[in-house]
């Protein structure tokens, strides 16, 4: 194995979104708010699990001209699809929480909440306000976040570049026939030797697509919910809800709008509510451990 030293360990992954018009601060507030309702969610920062496991996953806001993710190591990584930039340099010094300290304390929502349903428009993608009328006190977790690169934007050579450099400073895995890597929380013994311990909940992960079909950039956020299928289908009926092809039992999709819309695509999977009550192979990272294998640049 080809893996750095516990210095340069990735030990985060930042989600960076612009403050400066009223319209991203408002998105901005609305989206934390959602986030909010996360029990592991404490100060823009989900935390993973296991217990002292590595990466977090974290939302905030800067000073920067459009969305971008900051990956808090020592290695030094530059990547860029389209106008959105993955960097583990110069990340802005003042960046905050999405939610300001009055808003955390009062779980307020700067915009007018519809509070009917069955009132929303379904034709496009949905406002974030609106998004948040649907799944507010019903989101129970992260499983995981991501991003999209357009490969009409990244040459292969840069992508698989970008792939060994991850996979020096984190737990990198392959997703079965697809380029879709994702990065699994373990702990440091695991970072040095492979995750073994395969029975219980590791979230959040991070999912990297390479991406034939995209045009745009996509932040994914995957969020577990206390919903069933039907309930879910009800709540975002075809054409803004939708699903993914063979991924249909498993979790429903709907495009949110952002004032960046002309930068990136935001889409947010909404998994149903778990049956079982042992944690399944995808909780776990079994199937990516094993199916897929880890990454070893």
């Amino acid at each position: 194995m080809s893996h750095s030293s516990a210095a340069a360990r990735l030990q985060e992954i930042v989600y960076v979104f612009p403050s400066h018009s009223e319209c991203e601060k408002r998105w901005n507030r609305t989206f934390g708010a959602l986030l909010s309702g996360i029990p592991r969610y404490t100060g823009s920062v989900i935390s993973p699990l296991p217990p002292q496991s590595l990466p977090s996953i974290s939302f905030r806001t800067a000073d920067v001209r459009l969305p971008s993710i900051f990956l808090r190591t020592a290695a030094s990584i530059e990547a860029a699809a389209g106008k959105v930039s993955i960097s583990s340099k110069d990340m802005p010094p003042a960046a905050a929480g999405l939610l300001d300290r009055e808003d955390e304390a009062s779980g307020a929502v700067s915009e007018d909440v519809p509070g009917d349903a069955s009132s929303v428009n379904h034709t496009g993608p949905l406002s974030m306000t609106v998004l948040y009328s649907l799944l507010n006190g019903h989101i129970a977790d992260l499983d995981h976040a991501g991003v999209n690169l357009p490969s009409r934007d990244m040459e292969e050579e840069q992508w698989e570049a970008l792939m060994r450099s991850l996979s020096r400073i984190t737990n990198l895995y392959r997703y079965p026939g697809e380029a879709w890597p994702f990065i699994i929380p373990a702990t440091e013994q695991e970072f040095r030797d492979d995750i073994s311990e395969l029975h219980a909940v590791r979230m959040p992960k991070f999912e990297w697509v390479y991406d034939g079909y995209a045009s745009l950039p996509v932040f994914q956020f995957a969020l577990v919910t206390d919903f069933t299928r039907a309930e879910l289908e009800a709540r975002f009926p075809a054409p803004s809800g939708f699903s993914i092809p063979g991924l249909e039992s498993i979790f429903r999709s709907v495009h949110v709008d952002s004032p960046w819309r002309e930068a990136l695509s935001i889409r947010v999977d909404l998994y149903y509510k778990r049956q079982q009550e042992t944690p399944t192979d995808w909780e776990t990272g079994a199937w990516l451990v094993q199916e897929g294998g880890r990454i070893n640049g």
